[in-house]
């Protein structure tokens, strides 16, 4: 059985003296193909990029499939904070710093339309 094809879409990380940033490319993906859960120093960004149209490709080039895509922190974070915007095919992610360390067993981070 072969192993399936998941592609680690690009991404940005920006560290500021209250927050990180996480910006990533995901061109042509609806909001509701993508999962973001926050976990305690690391969010994992998950879904689908579907295919535009069927039938026989001659030539695909642009990805499409499963994406993953785990991003770690060295500080600690306040996940129930977190926000998510998707536009233009940009997904951006503002994660406050946590003061001190906080726990959480999994967040969902909602994306905003």
């Amino acid at each position: 059985m072969p192993a399936l094809n998941v592609i680690k879409p690009p991404v940005d990380i920006i560290e500021e003296a209250d927050r990180f940033t996480v910006i990533v490319d995901l061109p042509g993906v609806e909001p509701e193909d993508v999962e973001i859960k926050g976990y305690d120093n690391y969010i994992q960004i998950s879904g689908i990029k579907r295919p535009i149209c069927g039938g026989n490709y001659l030539l695909m080039e642009r990805f499409s499939g499963k994406f993953n895509r785990k991003i770690y922190f060295k500080t600690g974070v306040d996940m129930s904070k977190a926000t998510a915007t998707l536009k233009n095919g940009v997904l951006t992610i503002h994660i406050p710093k946590s003061e001190g360390k906080i726990y959480y067993s999994t967040t969902t981070i909602i994306i905003r339309r």
